[in-house]
């Protein structure tokens, strides 16, 4: 039986991007991370659009901002993959680091959930390291037990939820250390790609962050910041649960200014 154009919703993303033809796997030297990235800023622009006379609407929520998808997108999909991190290829083994679920919808600005979409996540470990490439030379340690992406698909009400840990800080360069962050991509039916960065409140270095102060607004910044907060009815006592809500921009709809 053929798998859904959202089953294969990756495979079949990177392949437009990247000019693969054929029904092999996807390996690294055939990813190109610029094309990708490119392709996810363009997406982002007509998504989020910029029209001075766009439909007339009673009410509309503001889009979540985006955010550069960065270096490390994984460059192609573990065979273990899904929206539990805490756990590698070893049910017995879990990943080091303090536990956190995210939960929340995936609507467009007026409300309306999105559902079937794809949302993929990445991120580095309890030590501040990207399971990359790209950071293989890093003096940070790798976790065998975490894989660092994860995804899911969205349920009929725009519906998601991940496990997994929370990242620590990494040096971007000798002046600029990141503050803990969680990448997220969005990946609609209609091939439509989107990216942006969740933070997590009352981290210091949330101040200094480049990208994140780079938004045009303080309540653009605040909705890509989540409280974690304690969960009772979780599995895992000890766990937080974060709660963010993705709203994705409109075409033609003319972007709020904050």
């Amino acid at each position: 039986m053929a798998k859904s154009p959202t089953q294969n919703v990756r495979f079949w993303t990177l392949k437009r991007i990247t000019g693969e033809t054929s029904g092999k796997k996807m390996i690294a030297s055939k990813f190109s991370r610029r094309n990708i990235l490119k392709s996810i800023s363009i997406t982002a622009a007509s998504v989020i659009g910029v029209s001075a006379t766009g439909p007339t609407m009673a009410v509309l929520l503001e889009a979540t901002p985006f955010q550069p998808a960065g270096p490390f997108y994984h460059p192609y999909e573990p065979l273990s993959v899904d929206n539990d991190l805490l756990y590698n290829l070893d049910p017995q083994s879990r990943a080091n680091g303090e536990i956190i679920y995210i939960r929340g919808r995936l609507i467009d600005q007026t409300g309306k959930p999105i559902k079937d979409a794809r949302i993929e996540i990445w991120q580095a470990n309890a030590y501040g390291r990207y399971n990359h490439p790209l950071q293989k030379n890093s003096k940070r340690p790798i976790d065998p037990n975490f894989l660092g992406f994860g995804h899911t698909l969205t349920g009929p009400g725009g519906h998601y939820r991940f496990r997994s840990i929370k990242p620590a800080p990494y040096p971007d360069s000798s002046k600029w250390i990141r503050p803990p962050h969680i990448h997220f991509a969005v990946i609609t039916k209609d091939g439509t790609l989107w990216s942006t960065q969740m933070y997590f409140e009352g981290e210091e270095l949330n101040k200094h962050d480049l990208l994140l102060n780079n938004l045009p607004s303080k309540a653009a910044r605040e909705r890509v910041i989540v409280n974690f907060h304690s969960n009772e009815n979780a599995p895992n006592k000890n766990a937080k649960l974060g709660e963010f809500d993705i709203v994705l921009g409109m075409p033609g709809v003319t972007p709020n200014k904050a």
